[in-house]
């Protein structure tokens, strides 16, 4: 693994850099917008107790999340309430760390999947985009 870790399995690992023999075991694999990535991190303690790669990553999710932990989790909330039942959690997930502007920004989330969305998924969508940039 090269030291690398997704964003999404970071905070498994808390310790591993401190023991290079350590077995890695993934409890759980979740989706997070960059905000809850950032809280997440923190939570595994001081900046000196975590591995470089966890600090790196809380620097990058506080640098570039658009919405503040309640405002995504919210607006999850919104997205998830439109009941389209093609829309998956990585999904959503990448629709509020986006924030797209227009259809296209919104179309590129998509692009390669299988998910097929009518006019007005996107437009609602849209909306709810909208509707929580600053």
């Amino acid at each position: 693994n090269n030291g690398r870790r997704s964003k999404k399995n970071a905070f498994i690992c808390a310790n591993s850099h401190k023991d290079s023999k350590m077995k890695h075991e993934i409890l759980q694999k979740e989706a997070l917008h960059l905000s809850a990535l950032a809280k997440t991190l923190q939570k595994l303690g001081k900046k000196e107790e975590r591995a470089e790669i966890q600090n790196k990553l809380i620097d990058y999710s506080k640098d570039h999340a658009r919405l503040k932990e309640e405002q995504a989790d919210k607006m999850e909330a919104e997205l998830r309430a439109l009941d389209i039942v093609t829309l998956n959690q990585e999904q959503i997930i990448q629709i509020i760390d986006i924030l797209p502007q227009d259809l296209s920004e919104l179309k590129s989330v998509f692009a390669g999947s299988k998910t097929n969305l009518s006019p007005e998924q996107f437009q609602k969508i849209i909306e709810i985009c909208n509707s929580f940039r600053k």
